[in-house]
């Protein structure tokens, strides 16, 4: 029959240190990265800021000339429109370098939560037998014979488990032999 335990935290402060580690990675190349991001981020929407008052200030040229205020002038038309069409275009950029910041912030949060959460998963394949075995050792301790069990299927350690039951059984042996 195998045994399974539900419950994931079982050593806290040995399994929450590790995946806290893990986590450490990412959310350091998140603080680079969006610290680069941010740089340019920034400075392009300086340009696409300047850029704008420079289109802003052509239409205003265009609206207030004499000589181009003939709306029917079709250099005044395209010209126009292609300075409005580059005011949005330069927007959607904006637009789509703060999106481009946010998916990389919340991106990098969501790997690190992903990574926690396998830490623990990880870990608990590790704390399970410590956890056994120092329940072994009280066992002992209190003067009794623990009653050991196979681990749990995808646990690890699993030598150095039946190395700690091969020596507990050895010293047992000793001490019944000595009686």
């Amino acid at each position: 029959m195998a045994i399974k335990r539900k419950q994931y935290l079982i050593d806290r402060p040995i399994q929450v240190t590790i995946s806290l580690k893990i986590v450490i990675i990412p959310l350091l190349l998140l603080v680079i990265f969006s610290g680069i991001v941010l740089i340019f981020v920034l400075t392009n929407g300086n340009y696409i800021a300047k850029i704008v008052g420079n289109q802003d200030s052509l239409i205003e040229m265009f609206i207030t000339t004499p000589t181009l205020m003939d709306s029917n002038n079709e250099i005044v038309v395209t010209g126009e429109k292609t300075f409005r069409e580059n005011l949005g275009l330069l927007q959607a950029i904006k637009v789509n370098n703060y999106t481009l910041l946010y998916f990389a912030i919340g991106l990098t949060i969501l790997q690190a939560i992903v990574l926690f959460v396998y830490g623990i998963y990880i870990t608990h394949k590790v704390a399970g037998p410590i956890y056994v075995m120092r329940h072994y050792c009280k066992e002992i301790q209190n003067g009794n014979t623990p009653q050991f069990r196979k681990l749990r299927g995808g646990d690890l350690l699993v030598d150095f488990y039946n190395d700690f039951i091969t020596t507990i059984n050895t010293l047992q042996d000793k001490d019944v032999s000595k009686s």
